[in-house]
């Protein structure tokens, strides 16, 4: 019998699919068809550069000792020189052969015949230098001439879209002129992205839902890759222009206002949180805004104005009809109310209601419903945008790419209009995000049997301590629960969400202090938090150890892990949670791509266009990852970010503030906080004082922060996991900083799974032509630099930091860049590409490659990624599992 382990405490349960996402564009990388050979003579290079170094100092010695020895002044001056030559790294520029010097010193020779290799490599690799990057360039010009390159870019930006277009239009044997050149490093970085990695959102990148239970039959090598294309309109344009329909005095009295949800009273003050919403920007993605509380008097007129308003805005009413029924509950003719009201409007006590919610499939058309009644400017402008947005949109899946980069112009011109406010200056259409999202669907994915990923959860399974620890939300949530604490005590109970989340930001700086060790951060934390912080700093301890290992590979030690458990507080082994696993297969193993909080919240967005069957499924998973017997209640976010858009997972759904939801549900005013020993609750006040936990889902992409108050609070207690794992890339750059540290760091196993891949810190410097030095000789330097410290051909390269990073910098990070060594185009474009990530780079071993992993199909191989969910639920929890659902045994 097993003596029981960490692992026994608690099961796992796998998630009814596995979701693939599969790069349409097959793998091809951009480098010579003598890539073989020219690493040959690459390694030549470095070998030989490696056998001059090893033997530099025994023949300066020696040469140091001969001279003085030596009777002609001729022979001790070539002595001297050639000494001058070793010491100086560089060729002998005196001929050596049959010179004494040579017999007398049999190193001398052996450093001679070295740099005539050195030589010979440098000339054949120079001599195939224009060859080599014409047929690179022709392979570029090959994927920008692609129908679906054309169509992709489009949506990208009309700077791109242009570059690629005359890419493709030049003759493939014609030298690129000053502006194709300088549009290169564009292509390049969009090339690797469209071909060797996958990206979340893009035309290049297509999904596939797989039932692990009834998988799809397997696919033959070849089989062609079929996808399906759904294209909407970006939502945050519509909120953006509806914002600006409000505050057009034509329209504005014929929408629909409501009491914000933000407003208190206080004594004899009304207190109201209102937003204030920035303007739109150039590129804009998701909604950026402040938050801020004014204090409106109760008293006299004021009071009974605002009485009458708790009457009649309760519910969205046209602000003309408002105005005509506070007129005749004051007895004031409406002309004298509608300044008044306008001021109010100011204040964000009145805020305009939308006609549908964000999240309803027929939002779009619900408005384009409404602004063609309205009057104004502002009502036609929006109209328009609708009338052409739909227009584009009934043929924009079949059009060309000239046809759609025309339409993407068209549109973000007449959006740029419909969303500028009356007075201000209009977002140059050019400079404005695409108006339209594009997502894909693919007809199949990674074949990955259900055994296989038994065998991943069961290794995960065994480190799940070490993870628990490292999870950044654990920190977080501690953070926050020591903050509700030192306002509320221990076991209080908060019943004003809203006043407690403005203080609750308080949490985050005290949850960097908590990573980084400082002992002034547990002043006042309790005895779980430090026991959550001695365990992170066991599991960060350990890492660190295996990080600077010399051998290729290491593997977590499970006595560590088991070190770990002991140290974790009780509550965590007690708790659910769900986990998105994402990365890549490499036969039976899987390469750890990130781990995210799961629940559904990374796809989502794509149930739409599945059949109702898929979205049922995937609902009752996110309800059987949640405590049972507790009301699931689903967050969506509606801040105009396309990735947002759910469909509901839960039978209620949380009540945004002044924004209409789809489903019935509590709003966070009906919710208290509530400090218990598991930590921090949600709990919905009943009737009679009656309270009853809710289990909150949130999915939505953004970090709880970047949310308004109150979902910030939700998203936070609903504890979505995030692993960052920053604490090895700082001991990286720690390493680097203090020690000169140019070696690798080992790949970290755990079983089939692959937590870290090799790691190697590069100063991006190295990667810039010196003075005088041609692309050739660059080629050459940074591919012997990179050899000498043992960095593969392909790497991914981010910033390393030695700060650490938070929640929003993390998720606004850069994404990696792609280098590929043996590319001439990509050398010569690197210092380019990478300056954006800062001075030091951490890079990545390309593992697993495409080209010999992914997805066959009959163009070759295509870069495929995937991910599954992976519940968490206390061993004793002996809830029912679904059929399709597997609870892995101890």
């Amino acid at each position: 019998m097993s003596t029981p382990g960490p692992a026994d405490r608690f099961d796992h349960v796998e998630g009814p699919y596995l979701v693939s996402r599969v790069n349409l564009y097959p793998c091809r990388p951009l480098r010579s068809d003598r890539a073989d050979l020219e690493r040959d003579l690459l390694r030549t290079l470095a070998d030989e550069e490696a056998h001059r170094e090893h033997i530099r100092d025994h023949l300066l010695e020696a040469l140091h000792l001969l001279a003085p020895t030596l009777d002609g002044e001729d022979d001790r001056r070539t002595a001297l020189a050639v000494k001058r030559d070793v010491f100086n790294r560089r060729p002998p520029r005196t001929p050596l052969v049959g010179n004494p010097l040579a017999w007398r010193i049999g190193a001398l020779g052996e450093w001679a015949d070295s740099w005539e290799r050195t030589r010979a490599a440098t000339d054949a690799l120079d001599g195939a230098h224009a060859g080599a990057l014409a047929r690179e360039r022709a392979e570029l010009a090959a994927w920008a001439r692609d129908p679906d390159t054309d169509r992709a870019t489009a949506l990208s930006s009309p700077d791109l879209h242009r570059a690629v277009a005359a890419r493709a239009a030049a003759p493939g044997d014609r030298e690129p002129d000053k502006r194709m050149r300088k549009a290169e490093p564009a292509l390049v970085r969009y090339h690797s992205r469209s071909t060797v990695k996958v990206s979340p959102y893009s035309l290049y990148t297509g999904v596939f839902f797989d039932d692990l239970e009834h998988p799809s039959s397997p696919s033959r090598d070849g089989e062609p890759l079929r996808f399906t294309t759904v294209t909407g309109l970006r939502r945050l344009l519509v909120r953006q222009a509806a914002r600006a329909l409000a505050a057009d005095p034509a329209a504005r009295p014929e929408l629909e206002w409501v009491l914000t949800g933000g407003a208190r009273r206080e004594g004899d003050r009304l207190l109201v949180r209102r937003r204030r919403w920035a303007p739109p920007a150039a590129g804009s993605r998701a909604e950026a805004f402040g938050e801020e509380e004014v204090r409106l008097p109760l008293a006299g007129a004021w009071g009974a104005l605002l009485c009458a308003l708790e009457r009649r805005a309760a519910r969205p009413v046209v602000l003309r009809v408002l105005c005509e029924e506070l007129a005749a509950d004051l007895g004031q003719p409406p002309a004298a109310l509608r300044d008044v009201l306008a001021k109010l409007i100011e204040a964000g006590v009145l805020v305009p209601w939308a006609p549908a919610a964000e999240q309803d499939p027929e939002y779009d058309r619900r408005w384009h419903e409404l602004v063609r009644g309205l009057p104004g400017p502002a009502a036609a402008r929006m109209a328009e945008a609708f009338d052409a947005s739909s227009e584009v949109l009934r043929g924009f899946a079949e059009a060309g790419g000239a046809e759609r980069a025309r339409a993407v112009t068209h549109l973000a011109r007449l959006w740029s209009a419909a969303v500028t406010p009356p007075g201000a200056e209009p977002v140059p259409p050019e400079a404005a995000s695409a108006p339209l999202v594009e997502d894909c669907h693919v007809s199949r994915g990674a074949p990955v049997p259900r055994e296989r990923t038994h065998g991943w959860t069961a290794d995960l399974r065994r480190i799940m301590p070490l993870l628990l620890a490292l999870d950044d939300q654990r920190m977080l949530s501690g953070a926050l629960e020591t903050v509700f604490v030192s306002r509320y005590g221990a076991g209080g109970r908060c019943d004003d969400l809203d006043a407690f989340a403005a203080h609750a930001r308080a949490a985050f700086p005290l949850t960097q202090r908590l990573m980084a060790g400082d002992p002034g951060a547990l002043a006042g934390a309790g005895g779980d938090l430090r026991r959550l912080v001695a365990a992170r700093r066991r599991a960060v301890g350990h890492l660190a150890e295996l990080a600077r290992g010399t051998g290729e590979e290491a593997e977590v030690d499970p006595s560590a892990v088991a070190e770990i458990a002991g140290l974790l507080p009780e509550r965590e082994f007690a708790a659910y949670r769900s986990l998105a696993v994402f990365g890549q297969p490499d036969g039976d193993r899987l390469v750890l791509n990130h781990l995210y909080g799961g629940r559904a919240r990374y796809f989502s967005r794509f149930l739409s266009a599945l059949p109702e069957r898929v979205r049922d499924r995937v609902a009752e998973h996110v309800r059987r990852s949640g405590p049972p017997g507790t009301p699931t209640v689903h967050m969506r976010s509606a801040l105009g970010f396309n990735a947002n858009l759910t469909p509901p997972l839960a039978g209620e759904e949380l009540a945004l503030r002044d924004e209409p939801v789809a489903l019935p549900g509590p709003a966070t005013s009906d919710l208290s906080l509530v400090h218990t020993p598991d930590g921090l609750r949600l709990v919905r006040r009943g009737a009679g004082g009656t309270d009853g936990e809710i289990d909150p889902v949130y999915t939505g992409f953004l970090v709880p922060h970047a949310l308004p108050y109150d979902e910030m609070l939700v998203a936070m207690v609903a504890d979505s996991p995030f692993f960052s794992f920053s604490d090895t890339v700082m001991d990286l750059h720690a390493r680097h900083e203090a020690e000169g540290f140019t070696g690798a760091v080992p790949r970290v196993r755990a079983g089939s799974v692959t937590l870290f891949r090799r790691r190697w810190a590069l100063e991006t410097a190295e990667l810039a032509a010196r003075p005088g030095e041609s692309a050739a000789e660059l080629h050459r330097r940074v591919n012997a630099v990179r050899l000498a410290r043992g960095v593969p051909d392909q790497v991914f390269a981010r910033p390393l930091q030695g700060a650490r990073l938070g929640p929003m910098e993390r998720a606004m990070a850069p994404k990696p860049q792609h280098l590929d060594f043996l590319s001439r185009l990509h050398t010569a474009t690197a210092a380019k590409r990478l300056a954006h990530l800062g001075p030091l780079l951490l890079v990545e071993e390309m593992s697993p490659d495409p080209a010999e992993a992914g997805l066959s199909g009959p163009r070759g191989r295509h870069a495929a990624e995937v991910f599954l969910e992976l519940a968490v639920v206390p061993a004793a929890s002996r809830a029912a599992v679904p059929p399709g659902e597997v609870r892995q045994a101890p």
